[in-house]
């Protein structure tokens, strides 16, 4: 009973005592960066976002002036491919479901050959430059859903989808779920890599949280490597700004040049099916 009372009166002097301390850190000044996001998508018009990117500590107010203080203006940007130069103009342009911007377009339409090559070079207003380059991958269609019904509760339903692996190959897929439209925040969105693959088989599935009448959006994207680096990064640096015991994570970009650049050219080749659950 003494040791349990003499701890009992340590814990609370200590809790008394003020164990927090004030620690100034010094950090070094950040210099913003040009940041690329630019996806091909086979038959959709060359596109591109060109940005600056903010300190973490910075203000990032959305007010009249945030596109003025976030688009990166004024630069040249080409891309080119099988003898081709497209010059994408600097006109900001919504897309709708999903609902994105972008500052850099072009009226022609990217080909889906695939193995096409196709280099990005972007003249910065500074004078600087910015380079990448990326191919065509095949389209990974979805073979097959399959709607399973609950054997314990019949209101209840699943999704299994199904695809057909390349294994003489190294493939990344981006899978994305979304339920009643594009612009709902997506049920599962994850990266898979087909490395430990055995078969080459592979399925992706649900819950059983589904009820008739739902509509399901399965969408398949058969991704580079460099994709799935780059978007892995992106979730890791994320992860990390929401724990401050966390390591800092980079973002792994594949563009390069003398302006510093962050982000993304890539490919992306989509298969897409919709379904309504109903028996």
């Amino acid at each position: 009973m003494k040791n349990l009372l003499f701890a009992l009166l340590t814990t609370l002097s200590l809790a008394a005592c003020n164990l927090t301390q004030d620690v100034d850190i010094e950090l070094p000044d950040y210099a913003g960066q040009p940041v690329v996001e630019c996806y091909l998508e086979p038959g959709q018009p060359f596109r591109l976002l060109l940005t600056n990117s903010y300190g973490f500590f910075d203000p990032f107010g959305l007010d009249s002036n945030f596109l003025d203080k976030t688009l990166l203006q004024g630069a040249l940007v080409t891309i080119s491919y099988d003898g081709t130069t497209d010059t994408l103009a600097n006109t900001l342009i919504p897309t709708f479901s999903p609902f994105k911007i972008y500052n850099y377009n072009s009226s022609s339409l990217v080909p889906s050959t695939v193995g096409t090559t196709f280099n990005l070079n972007i003249v910065l207003p500074n004078g600087t430059n910015i380079t990448g380059q990326t191919t065509m991958l095949p389209k990974v269609p979805i073979d097959s859903i399959v709607l399973e019904w609950s054997e314990t509760n019949d209101t209840s339903a699943r999704v299994l989808t199904y695809i057909t692996d390349d294994l003489s190959m190294d493939n990344f897929y981006r899978r994305l779920l979304n339920y009643a439209s594009l612009d709902s925040v997506p049920e599962q969105d994850f990266l898979v890599s087909d490395r430990l693959n055995t078969t080459n088989k592979v399925v992706f599935g649900t819950g059983y949280d589904l009820v008739e009448g739902d509509t399901v959006i399965n969408s398949i994207l058969h991704i580079e490597e460099a994709y799935y680096n780059y978007y892995e990064s992106v979730l890791l640096a994320i992860q990390g700004n929401q724990n401050p015991f966390a390591q800092p994570s980079p973002i792994k970009s594949n563009v390069k040049g003398s302006g510093n650049p962050l982000g993304i050219f890539t490919t992306l080749v989509v298969d897409r099916n919709t379904l309504i659950v109903k028996r």
